[in-house]
């Protein structure tokens, strides 16, 4: 895997109490201060690298996935990792996975580079999802440029809202393919929801400061952030937050790495 440095530093998290987009659980704005740099996966976590663990460990995920179809959400107790509904190459994000598949594959990995891997709090995500506070794109039909959304490609076929541009894709595309954000991620808008360490909470009225995970005691329910292929709940917002029970799985779901040290990653373009 490849991993980017993202610079310590102070921001501001949540929606303008204006916005009218936003939704209560994004307010109130605060600031956020991350005293340390740490790293990120340059990519989301593919299916080919999923399989390399599976092959492994022999991890077993138990059949049934949450799809969209043209007849809308359904469960669908044959749908895995390996066919979620829709065609993928290993080259792809891998979905279908609850949290606990996320953490078993990241102390997986974190044994075999002799390092410790976790998922990224919902703050070192949002950080390193924009620069100086800001999207990477200036209009909606931008939007393409950066990230698989739910674009003209699907409009009519799986959903009935789509962005004005296109991407070329119907579901989930290969990691990298779009541009990367300014600290040089790819896919932090688009293509899969990603899992983050926090435990949902209903507003940021209690929400750390420093840039650590938001934690709860026997927490079932998590933060996500980044949206998808589909762009659900609403129109693509960096400050959208998405919560699912830790057990869920659902195709339009995956995850990226986050590690402490980010002495040997590389600077991201947007480092100072």
């Amino acid at each position: 895997m490849t991993f980017v440095s993202i610079p310590a530093g102070v921001f501001y998290m949540g929606a303008m109490h204006h916005d009218p987009a936003a939704s209560p659980d994004e307010w109130p704005r605060h600031e956020v201060q991350i005293a340390d740099a740490y790293a990120l996966s340059t990519t989301l976590v593919t299916r080919g690298a999923f399989a390399a663990f599976v092959a492994a460990t022999s991890y077993h995920v138990p059949p049934g996935c949450w799809t969209l179809t043209e007849a809308g959400w359904n469960f669908s107790a044959r749908a895995t990792w390996r066919n979620p509904g829709f065609e993928q190459t290993d080259a792809h994000p891998v979905v279908c996975v609850s949290r606990a598949d996320a953490l078993s594959f990241l102390h997986w990995a974190g044994v075999r580079d002799q390092t410790s891997y976790r998922l990224p709090s919902e703050a070192e995500w949002d950080h390193a999802a924009r620069l100086d506070g800001a999207a990477p794109w200036h209009t909606p039909a931008q939007i393409c440029d950066y990230g698989n959304v739910n674009d003209l490609t699907a409009k009519n076929k799986v959903a009935k809202v789509a962005e004005p541009c296109e991407d070329g894709f119907l579901f989930t595309s290969p990691v990298a393919h779009f541009r990367a954000g300014p600290y040089g991620l790819y896919d932090m808008i688009g293509n899969v929801w990603e899992w983050t360490e926090d435990c949902a909470h209903d507003d940021y009225t209690q929400a750390p400061v420093d840039g650590s995970a938001a934690r709860r005691p026997h927490c079932t329910t998590y933060v996500l952030r980044g949206h998808s292929w589909t762009d659900a709940p609403g129109p693509v917002r960096l400050e959208t937050r998405l919560f699912l029970d830790g057990t869920e799985r659902q195709s339009l779901v995956g995850f990226r790495v986050a590690k402490e040290n980010a002495t040997d990653a590389e600077a991201g373009p947007g480092a100072p």
